[in-house]
């Protein structure tokens, strides 16, 4: 072999390096494109769902503010009729307890009544058992009482009166 198929093929060589140089440089060069590119769709990926993420938010809140809307809507009758009742209730109740409150002042009166009549009948009784003690009659038209000079004095106020002895009849 020769100098010059040594030097040839040395340049053969020395060019297939550079080209396989190249490639890798073009690969690299790539891959570095096909990184920037991916951050870019990555970036552009997060933009994109940021927006639709706060579009989502935005139809949701939308969403929930017209189901409230309804289900107020549709409870208003139900809370209507729930505070009638309630008001029912409640006059039915005062009502109730107004008429308690008159059967217990009519038995309240009831009971003074009986106990003005029982007071009455306990000093009518006094008086009947008093009266069995005194003889009374009439002197000449007039009544009279036989009683006990020596009988004790019972004082009131500025009167006297005997105390009648009990005989034990």
């Amino acid at each position: 072999m020769n100098d010059t198929d040594v030097i040839r093929r040395l340049m053969l060589a020395v060019e297939r390096l550079e080209r396989v140089a190249d490639h890798q440089a073009t690969q690299a060069q790539h891959a570095a494109e096909r990184a920037q590119h991916a951050q870019a769709a990555a970036g552009d990926l997060a933009a994109i769902r940021s927006a639709e993420e706060a579009q989502f938010r935005h139809a949701m809140a939308r969403l929930f503010q017209d189901h409230q809307a309804r289900t107020e809507l549709a409870l208003r009758p139900a809370v209507r009729r729930a505070w009638q009742w309630l008001a029912a209730i409640s006059v039915g109740l005062a009502l109730l307890v107004f008429g308690f409150l008159l059967l217990l002042g009519h038995e309240y009166t009831r009971l003074q009544d009986a106990r003005a009549r029982a007071d009455a009948a306990e000093v009518s009784a006094e008086v009947q058992r008093a009266a069995q003690q005194v003889e009374i009659t009439s002197c000449g038209g007039r009544p009279c009482i036989r009683l006990d000079a020596n009988a004790p004095v019972w004082k009131s106020g500025d009167r006297e009166y005997v105390l009648v002895e009990d005989t034990g009849d």
